[in-house]
């Protein structure tokens, strides 16, 4: 459980990977007679931002363990189970996947774990 705890946020390093190809780099699926190229752009340039700012805070802050990061981190079920309903019911899997990381890392209140900790050093004596 430790370990699997420790890895959570190498799923949002994949998360942030399935990001650039399916968002960066399209593919076929945009059509030029469904989407207009400035919708193109603006999917795009969504997508990219949302890559780097993932990967950035999963290899910085969620692996640290901080809270806001793992917050945050929230905003990738939700868009999944969203994107599934709507679009592709693929992301279900991903959205699970996300959930399960989120909850194998939840954030120990550090002032608790603290106060463990100095307890345990005052028992060991």
């Amino acid at each position: 459980m430790r370990r699997a705890r420790s890895l959570a946020w190498t799923v949002f390093v994949f998360i942030a990977v399935i990001g650039v190809f399916f968002g960066v780099f399209p593919g076929t699926w945009f059509g030029t007679d469904t989407f207009e190229r400035d919708a193109q752009w603006l999917v795009t340039s969504y997508a990219a931002v949302a890559a780097v700012l993932t990967f950035v805070i999963a290899v910085t802050a969620f692996r640290r363990g901080e809270r806001w990061a793992w917050l945050a981190f929230w905003v990738w079920p939700v868009f999944f189970v969203v994107h599934g309903s709507v679009v592709f019911v693929g992301d279900f899997v991903f959205a699970a996947l996300a959930v399960a990381a989120l909850l194998l890392s939840t954030p120990r209140n550090t002032a608790v774990a603290d106060a463990h900790e100095r307890v345990a050093k005052i028992d060991a004596r």
